[in-house]
């Protein structure tokens, strides 16, 4: 028992070690419930309709991704030491749900162009609006956990996504009429509830007062830190956000499916080393003197989490897979084992990425993103043939050519 209580000693009076595993019980949460919720659509509703409904939350997570411009970064980075928290926090949401609002009516106004699949979105005007209201929750909902982290007080984030995770369970069964719009819907509407939940504890816990306000001052001084993250970020994420778009309209929205259940697996195995280094980026935001030691710390979280479930995904994945249905266990399995792989590659890019981020050497992270992501996005389109077996190669090859930059670039230093 003394071994035992050391041992939580240690790990819950370091918060490196204790935001790290908070930030990833909460992807673990959130991945259990998943399951959950992705059984329930895959009885509820037909593969195609399943494909339809994750390519509109993919489409969802990228308007979210683009509307951020990066504050979510600039918010761990500058938060801890600002004097005017309450003031960055309301201009960085109005600031972010302004942009989500125009790049989601962007997005239904070209449909014909961007996916034509989807054009039922734009028959109903609901729907619009509907799509309009979560794309703001969605990018909001990602800041505030930003908040979270900045404050170092991520057990606020695994409460938060709980809560996600029980109401998005509880949704389909009451829109199943509505077919691949109801999948959504509740992956939307239980966003909308989270980020709610978030602002009161910002207001009980954190003496935050929420007013709309922009203050360019603020804007100013996180602009050319957050706006090269921004960069960054955009351009690192989006062959995952456009994949889906691609799959559902070059190959078929089946397929669509299969990958979505796939990268939601291996995204289990990815957060292992993006929470870790998002407490390290707070971390280092906070006490510079000891980010060296912390970074030791978080190599081993990494390794100590991410092997077994690599290993594990590798040779029993298609197990995982066959709770979706026989169809997603023998279509997928070949592209989780690949993307699962990638895995290594991944924690070596969070590692020397964050090393990168708290020296405010950004120009780098923003050249290896593009590096990566055009190669991803060029094999895609010369192995789309081969179909998900390609893109899985397409991800790796851009994994390694990332990793390669990054290390080179951290030893020249």
């Amino acid at each position: 028992m003394k071994f035992i209580s050391k041992i939580y000693n240690h790990f819950a009076n370091d918060s490196l070690y204790k935001n790290s595993i908070f930030l990833m019980l909460s992807t673990a949460v959130m991945a259990f419930f998943g399951f959950f919720f992705w059984i329930i659509n895959a009885q509820l509703f037909t593969t195609e309709q399943v494909g339809l409904g994750t390519t509109l939350i993919s489409v969802l997570s990228l308007i979210s991704g683009i509307s951020l411009l990066g504050l979510n970064v600039g918010i761990i980075k500058y938060l801890p030491t600002s004097k005017r928290k309450t003031e960055k926090i309301n201009t960085s949401i109005i600031l972010v749900g302004i942009v989500s609002l125009i790049t989601s009516l962007i997005f239904i106004v070209g449909l014909e162009t961007f996916s034509p699949k989807l054009l039922f979105l734009r028959e109903n005007l609901y729907y619009s609006l509907l799509f309009v209201v979560f794309a703001i929750f969605s990018s909001s909902n990602t800041l505030i956990e930003s908040v979270f982290i900045a404050y170092r007080s991520t057990g606020y984030v695994l409460i938060k996504n709980i809560i996600f995770s029980l109401g998005k369970l509880i949704l389909p069964f009451l829109l199943v009429s509505l077919g691949a719009m109801a999948i959504f819907l509740s992956f939307g509407g239980a966003t909308a509830i989270a980020f709610l939940l978030a602002l009161i504890f910002l207001i009980k816990k954190f003496e935050y007062k929420f007013k709309p306000s922009l203050h360019t001052g603020i804007i100013a001084n996180m602009a050319k830190y957050s706006s090269a993250n921004y960069l960054a970020g955009v351009i690192g994420t989006f062959p995952q956000m456009v994949l889906p778009i691609i799959i559902t309209n070059k190959i078929s929205p089946q397929q669509s499916a299969y990958f979505y259940m796939d990268m939601m697996i291996a995204n289990l195995i990815f957060i292992i080393p993006q929470a870790t280094t998002q407490s390290l980026f707070a971390e280092g935001s906070c006490k510079e003197s000891e980010f060296k030691e912390n970074i030791k710390k978080a190599i081993k979280i990494i390794t100590f989490f991410m092997l077994p479930a690599i290993i594990i995904t590798i040779f029993f994945g298609n197990h995982i897979l066959l709770v979706f249905g026989k169809e997603y266990s023998s279509e997928g399995f070949k592209f989780l084992q690949l993307i699962s792989l990638s895995g290594v590659l991944v924690g070596i890019n969070s590692i020397y990425g964050t090393v990168l981020r708290v020296e405010h050497k950004i120009k780098e992270i923003v050249i290896v993103s593009m590096f990566e992501t055009t190669s991803v996005l060029v094999l895609t389109y010369l192995l789309l043939d081969k179909g998900l077996s390609g893109i899985g190669l397409a991800l790796i090859v851009g994994r390694v050519i990332s990793s390669s930059y990054l290390i080179f670039v951290n030893k020249r230093k």
